[in-house]
C-alpha cells in the first residue's frame, strides 16, 4: 500500500459519513412529505428482515469466509460479548448514580447494550473499498464480518431474550385500576353538560345535517337519474358527529341520520379508527354508538384518517328501509391522497407497532370477523396451508422485528407432550428453536455451513482454495443462480435500512423530559460513543500482541472490530419500545426517553466515528 497523507485519510473517513447521512436525510424528507409513513415503514422493514438481509448475509459469508476462518468467527464472537457487556456495564453505572426514569431502567441497559451493528458499518465499508484504503476484496470480507457481528447481536436479542429489558419497563393496569370506556363516556358527558343544556353543539350538527338534506332533496329533483349517487353525506357531517361525541349528542345525530338515510344518502368519509371499530354497516344508528363506545377506548388514534367508500355492490337495503353500505379494510384512502394529511409522529409508530392493551394482553386485530368476512377469499375458518401460516404466531414472530414478548416465552412448547412440559427450561429452550428459525439466523447458519464444506462451497462459488469440481455448461459453478439472486436482491438491504432509519428519526419528538435525564443520556451516549472506542483499539491491540491476528492479514477484521465499539444504539429500541405501549398511553415515558436518547447520537456520531477511523487508519494500521 503507498503512504497516505493525514489529509487523505480524514477525507476517506469523512466521505462514508456524507454518502450516510444524506440517505439518512432522504428517508427523513421521505417520511415527513408522508410518502414513507409508519406503515411503510414497517412493511418495508418486514421485506428486509425477511428477504432482503437474509439474502445479503448469505452470499457474504458464501464468497468470502473459508474453513480456515473458524478462527476469525470465533473473535468476532468473543468481541461481540465485550461490546454488549461493556456498553451494558456504562449503562447500569449510570442507571445507578445518574437520574433515570423508574419507567426506563430497563429500556437505558438495552440502549447501552445493543449498537446498530447492520447497515451503518455495511455502509461504510462499501464506501472505502474502491482501492483507495481497502481493496475490493478486503471490503467484501469486512461485510462479512459485520453479518457475522449482526447474527450475534440477534442471537442475543431475540434467542437469548434481550428484549425482556425493555418489556420490564412496562407496569400494566389491573381490572381496578384500568380506565373502562362506559367511565370515558360517562366523563365525557358530565364535561359536556352545560353545553348541551344550551344547544349550541347539537344545533351546529343538526344545522349541518339539515343543510345537507336539503342538498340531497334539490338534487333529488333537479336530476333524479343521479340521486341514487350523488345524495351523500359530506365529511363535515362526520366530523361534527366526532366532535361532540356524548350519548345525549348521539341520540340527536341519530335522529338526523335516519332522516337521511330515507333520502338514500349515505357516509362517504369517515374516520379510520371509528371504522376499525365499527367494521360493519354505517347506516344503522346502533352500530354508530358501539363505535363510539370502542373508539372513546384508546386516547391514541390514527394520525392519518382512512377515508372507507362503499361500491355499488355493496349496498344493501335492511328491513326498516335504511341504506346500508357493508365497508372492507381494502376500500381505503389513497396513500396519494393521505400525503396532504398532517405528518405523522411518534404516535403513529404506536399505533403501528403497539401489539398490548393497557392489560398487557396481545392487542386484538384490526379487522374484526364482520369485515373479514365481508372479503373476497377470507375466511376465518379456512383450512388452505397460506391461511394457516400466514395466522400462525410462529409466522409474527419470524416475519417482523418487534412482536416478541415474555408471553411467547411462556407460550412456547404448549403444544408439546405433558411431561415434556413439566420440565422448567422447557418453553426456553423451545423458543430459542422458534428464534433460530429466522429467515436471517437461517441463512448465517447456513452459509456458515456451507463455506465450512470445502466441496459444498464449490458448488456456489470458485476461489483458489475451493476444489475443482465439474462446472455447469456456462462454465459456472452448478448453484451460482442461487449466487446471483442472494447478490441483486441482498444489495437493497443497506440503502433501504438507512432509509427507515430516516424515516423513523423524522417522526420522533423530544417531549417533557424526566428532571436530570437530560445528563444522564448525554453521559451514556459520550461514554458509547467517545470512550468505548478507546476500549476497541485497545482490544485490536491486545488480540495482536496475544498472537490471534496480524496486520497484514487481518487488517479487515481489526479495522471492523474497532469501528463496532463506536456505533450509535439500535435503531430497533424505539419499535420494540413502541410495541409494548398500550394504544391509550396516557404518558409513553419510555417513547420520550428513547426519541431522545437516540437523537442525540447520530449528531455525534458523524464526528466520533471519522475520529476513530483517521486515529486507527494512521497510528494502528500504518497506512
Amino acid at each position: 500500500m503507498t503512504h497516505i497523507t493525514l489529509g487523505q485519510v480524514i477525507w476517506s473517513s469523512v466521505r462514508p459519513i456524507i454518502k450516510i447521512y444524506f440517505i439518512i436525510g432522504a428517508g427523513f424528507g421521505l417520511a415527513r412529505m408522508g410518502i414513507l409513513t409508519a406503515e411503510a415503514t414497517r412493511s418495508i422493514s418486514d421485506i428486509v428482515l425477511t428477504i432482503l438481509l437474509p439474502s445479503l448475509s448469505f452470499n457474504k459469508i458464501v464468497a468470502n469466509i473459508e474453513d480456515k476462518d473458524i478462527k476469525m468467527v470465533g473473535i468476532i464472537c468473543l468481541t461481540s460479548a465485550l461490546v454488549f457487556g461493556t456498553g451494558l456495564g456504562f449503562a447500569f453505572i449510570i442507571r445507578q448514580f445518574m437520574p433515570v426514569p423508574k419507567k426506563w431502567r430497563g429500556g437505558i441497559l438495552a440502549g447501552g447494550m445493543f449498537p446498530n451493528i447492520s447497515d451503518l458499518p455495511i455502509a461504510y465499508l462499501q464506501t472505502m473499498d474502491t482501492g483507495f484504503i481497502f481493496t475490493a476484496a478486503e471490503g467484501e470480507k469486512g461485510v462479512a464480518n459485520v453479518i457475522i457481528f449482526l447474527a450475534c447481536f440477534l442471537f442475543c436479542v431475540f434467542n437469548l431474550g434481550g428484549f425482556r429489558l425493555i418489556e420490564n419497563d412496562f407496569n400494566y393496569k389491573d381490572e381496578e385500576s384500568a380506565v373502562h370506556p362506559e367511565e370515558l363516556e360517562g366523563n365525557s358527558l358530565s364535561d359536556h353538560a352545560d353545553t348541551l343544556d344550551n344547544g349550541s353543539s347539537s344545533s351546529s350538527d343538526e344545522q349541518i345535517l339539515e343543510t345537507k338534506k336539503e342538498e340531497s332533496s334539490s338534487s333529488s329533483s333537479a336530476t333524479p337519474n343521479d340521486a341514487n349517487n350523488d345524495n351523500e353525506v359530506d365529511l363535515a357531517d362526520v366530523q361534527a358527529i366526532k366532535k361532540n361525541i356524548s350519548h345525549t349528542q348521539l341520540q340527536r345525530v341519530e335522529s338526523s341520520a335516519e332522516s337521511i338515510s330515507t333520502e338514500r344518502s349515505t357516509v362517504t368519509s369517515i374516520d379510520s379508527h371509528v371504522v376499525g371499530e365499527t367494521l360493519g354497516f354505517v347506516g344503522n344508528a346502533g352500530s354508530l354508538h358501539s363505535a363510539t363506545q370502542n373508539s372513546v377506548e384508546a386516547r391514541r388514534t390514527r394520525s392519518q384518517p382512512i377515508a372507507l367508500t362503499a361500491p355499488a355492490s355493496a349496498v344493501r337495503e335492511n328491513d326498516s328501509g335504511i341504506t346500508a353500505y357493508k365497508t372492507t379494510s381494502y376500500q381505503s384512502l389513497r396513500s396519494i391522497d393521505a400525503r396532504q394529511l398532517p405528518t405523522q409522529t411518534m404516535d403513529a409508530i404506536i399505533n403501528e407497532y403497539s401489539n398490548v392493551d393497557q392489560f398487557g394482553q396481545r392487542r386484538r386485530l384490526s379487522i374484526s370477523p364482520e369485515v373479514a368476512g365481508g372479503v373476497e377469499g377470507f375466511n376465518n375458518d379456512s383450512h388452505s396451508v397460506i391461511e394457516r401460516i400466514k395466522s400462525s404466531n410462529l409466522t409474527r414472530i419470524l416475519t417482523s422485528d418487534a412482536t416478541v414478548s415474555k408471553k411467547d416465552i411462556e407460550e412456547s412448547g404448549s403444544s408439546l407432550p405433558n411431561w415434556i412440559q413439566k420440565f422448567p427450561l422447557t418453553p426456553f429452550i423451545v423458543f430459542f428453536l422458534k428464534n433460530c428459525l429466522r429467515p436471517c439466523a437461517m441463512a448465517v447458519i447456513a452459509a456458515l455451513i456451507i463455506a465450512f464444506i470445502p466441496w459444498v462451497k464449490a458448488l456456489f462459488v470458485t476461489t483458489p482454495t475451493t476444489p475443482k469440481i465439474k462446472q455447469a455448461p456456462d462454465e459456472q459453478p452448478a448453484l451460482a443462480f442461487i449466487m446471483d439472486f442472494t447478490s441483486y436482491v441482498g444489495a437493497a438491504s443497506v440503502p433501504f435500512g438507512l432509509l427507515l432509519l430516516g424515516a423513523t428519526l423524522g417522526r420522533l419528538k423530544i417531549g417533557k423530559l424526566y428532571p436530570g435525564f437530560w445528563k444522564s443520556a448525554v453521559l451514556l451516549v459520550f461514554l458509547r460513543q467517545c470512550i468505548m472506542p478507546i476500549f476497541g483499539v485497545l482490544w485490536c491491540d491486545r488480540l495482536v500482541k496475544a498472537g490471534w491476528v496480524n496486520w497484514e492479514d487481518d487488517k479487515m477484521l481489526l479495522f471492523v472490530i474497532a469501528i463496532t465499539w463506536s456505533l450509535p444504539t439500535m435503531t430497533t429500541l424505539i419499535y420494540f419500545t413502541a410495541s409494548y405501549t398500550p394504544l391509550d398511553c396516557d404518558e409513553p415515558i419510555q417513547m420520550e426517553c428513547v426519541s431522545f436518547f437516540l437523537m442525540i447520537q447520530y449528531p455525534l456520531m458523524a464526528v466520533a466515528l471519522p475520529f476513530l477511523v483517521s486515529y486507527f487508519l494512521k497510528v494502528q494500521m500504518k497506512v
